[in-house]
């Protein structure tokens, strides 16, 4: 079991090195496709305002991107992105009340090892938030070069011995050993003997992370090649613990630990002592941690993992650092705290007075990953690599309208006041007068141009006899001579001039508000009292008062906010204008008759919120006496009367 780790640890390192053959392309080679699409800075994925970009993102996000492209909504639609499975081999250790050393890796002439292996799979769930499947296993061992006897005490039983598995309790643990359990009681006194804690613990594990990366947001450049990321999540582990407390005999150590502790190593300085012992115990056990160590008996166990193992939910979190090595490959260094609320992970909970330890048993797995990146053609690299500034930035570098906008010709060649883009008359005669089409005059249209007409404004009735400098004969005009002229001699008069009534169709001013308010602004004033100086002029009109809203939010809400809009105004009509309310109908239309339609529902900046602005209003229509809308059904709440600051 030992030497198939090793080699499962060896291929692995094999694994990473390919890698770095693999993906690191010489000059000269084929490139991908990804590759001659790539801008200049070598960047492969297209800009978010192109069309190629549409076929990086999934169908249900189709219509989004659509509308923004169509520039109705401000947003573009998430790409396709893939997923990241991960091979991971690392250090795996247990913080518990016996100590792990780090460089203890050799227990009597056996070689053990401290490893984990295991994967993953990833998903990502936006540009910071991604979740993580992972599974674990492997086993660590560690030892005490102390001596201890608690394991023997009970402070409410004398007789009763806690930890069975070292007192030889064949009715709770024989069926986990194959060998005899440890018996480290002394018969004559019934008390335990000294015992040098040792364990090896096998543990298997599966978990869910949420892993938050921040690393991707990037203000000076495009892209990275590290990624920053922390990770929370819970899981369950399996394990089992072991103890080396017998010999190949079938004999406990306890003559020989005793041996140890009343020699004169145990009696030296700390650090020398300690190495000393660790050395004596190498020379007493045999390494094969053959008896099951303490363990629980009434917790919940899955059945597939049979009565050996035992079972804890846990709870874990961690930290990990990513090198990009190329666009689907990455290599890791993570290091993950896993909290199990168990204190037998190393097989030991006892204090030297019979209490329990103060704390629970955690373990530590600290790894590389080799990590690739899957996914079809048309997918980016998983977005915790993709910096979500990308889209700022292309829309910042941008022409201020459409790169498809093509400016008009302003410039004015032949000097006659009209740009060329508008000039139907391009190359007209300096200083000769042209109307607002370049074209130039010749205001009584007899022939010639006011720059050469010495008569510019000839009778009409004389139009056809001028001479070449646009001047007509001198001759006596009788006014029957002239079709229709009536005033001429005062012998008929002119039509009567009809006057439309102001009263019927007037051009009245709107009202407008600000965005989810219904209270009139100040400025608004001169308005209001030019509709007030219309109702006076026209004592026997009534005008429909019309509340109007933008399209954010629902329709019921903007129902009622119109109709809050429109009721304000009718009561500033009557309380400061003196208007009688029977000649005002309050009605409302919500967002369903926008004065500019097409626009977005979605929030704008405020620099470019003027086209939204136009349609929150309240405009005045003639209209006969009727009676007023019934308030709407939806939100009370809708709106606020507080004026913006």
């Amino acid at each position: 079991m030992m030497l198939g780790k090793k080699h499962w640890l060896l291929a692995f390192f094999l694994v990473m090195a390919t890698s770095f053959a693999l993906f690191a392309q010489e000059e000269g080679e084929t490139k991908t496709e990804e590759e001659e699409n790539a801008t200049d800075d070598g960047y492969p994925y297209p800009a978010f305002r192109s069309e190629e970009y549409k076929d990086f993102v999934p169908k249900k996000r189709q219509d989004q991107q659509d509308k923004f492209l169509d520039r109705k909504y401000n947003y573009p639609a998430r790409p396709r992105d893939k997923w990241e499975i991960g091979l991971d081999a690392g250090l795996l250790m247990v913080s518990g009340d016996i100590h792990t050393g780090f460089t203890d890796w050799k227990a009597g002439d056996k070689f053990h090892t401290k490893l984990g292996f295991g994967g993953h799979i990833r998903r990502s769930f936006g540009y910071v938030f991604s979740l993580r499947g992972n599974f674990m296993m492997g086993s660590t061992w560690g030892r005490n070069w102390q001596a201890a006897q608690g394991w023997s005490f009970s402070s409410i039983d004398p007789t009763y011995h806690p930890n069975g598995a070292l007192a030889g309790n064949e009715d709770l643990y024989g069926e986990f050993n194959d060998d005899p359990t440890p018996n480290y009681i002394d018969p004559n006194t019934n008390t335990g003997r000294n015992v040098f804690y040792n364990y090896k613990t096998n543990i298997r594990e599966l978990s869910i992370s949420g892993v938050f990366n921040i690393h991707n947001i990037r203000f000076h450049k495009r892209e990275t090649k590290v990624s920053l990321y922390g990770l929370a999540g819970i899981g369950g582990v399996a394990y089992r613990t072991f103890m080396d407390q017998l010999d190949a005999n079938g004999n406990t150590y306890a003559e020989r630990y005793d041996a140890i502790v009343n020699s004169d190593i145990y009696t030296g300085r700390y650090r020398d002592m300690r190495k000393d012992v660790l050395a004596e115990l190498d020379n007493v056990v045999d390494g094969e941690f053959e008896s099951q160590a303490e363990r629980h008996f009434d917790d919940y166990v899955p059945k597939f993992l049979g009565d050996n193992y035992s079972y804890k939910p846990t709870a874990h979190a961690g930290a990990g650092l990513a090198f990009k090595l190329g666009r689907t490959v990455n290599l890791s260094l993570e290091s993950r705290v896993t909290y199990t609320n168990d204190d037998l992970l190393d097989g030991q909970r006892w204090q030297e007075w019979g209490a329990l330890t103060r704390d629970y048993d955690t373990y530590v797995f600290t790894g590389l990953g080799l990590n690739f990146n899957i996914g079809g053609k048309n997918s980016v690299e998983p977005l915790w690599w993709m910096n979500p500034l990308d889209y700022t930035y292309e829309e910042l570098a941008e022409p201020p309208c459409c790169e498809d906008l093509k400016l008009p010709d302003l410039n004015d060649d032949d000097k006659d006041g009209v740009p060329n883009a508008w000039d139907e008359e391009p190359d007209s005669r300096e200083n000769c007068p042209v109307d607002t089409r370049g074209r130039m005059l010749d205001s009584d249209r007899d022939g010639v141009l006011d720059c050469d007409d010495r008569e510019p404004h000839t009778r009409y009735d004389a139009i056809d006899r001028v001479d070449q400098y646009g001047v007509a004969p001198k001759d006596k005009i009788k006014c029957d001579d002239i079709d229709g002229f009536c005033d001429c001699v005062k012998k008929c008069a002119p039509p009567p001039i009809v006057k439309a009534d102001p009263c019927a169709n007037p051009l009245l001013p709107s009202i407008l508000f600000d965005l989810n308010k219904y209270s009139i602004k100040p400025e608004f004033d001169a308005q209001l009292a030019e509709v007030a100086r219309f109702l006076r002029d026209c004592p026997n009109t009534t005008l429909c008062v019309i509340g109007h809203t933008d399209v954010r939010s629902s329709n019921p809400y903007n129902d009622v906010l119109s109709y809050k809009r429109a009721k304000e105004v009718i009561e500033k009509l009557v309380k400061d204008y003196g208007i009688a309310r029977t000649r005002l109908v309050l009605q409302y239309r919500g967002e369903v008759e926008p004065v500019v339609a097409g626009l977005s529902d979605s929030p704008v900046r405020k620099a470019i919120d003027a086209d939204h602005a136009l349609n929150r209003r309240v405009e005045f229509r003639v209209c006969p006496p009727q009676a007023d809308m019934p308030k709407p059904n939806g939100p009370a709440d809708a709106g606020s009367r507080k004026p913006k600051p």
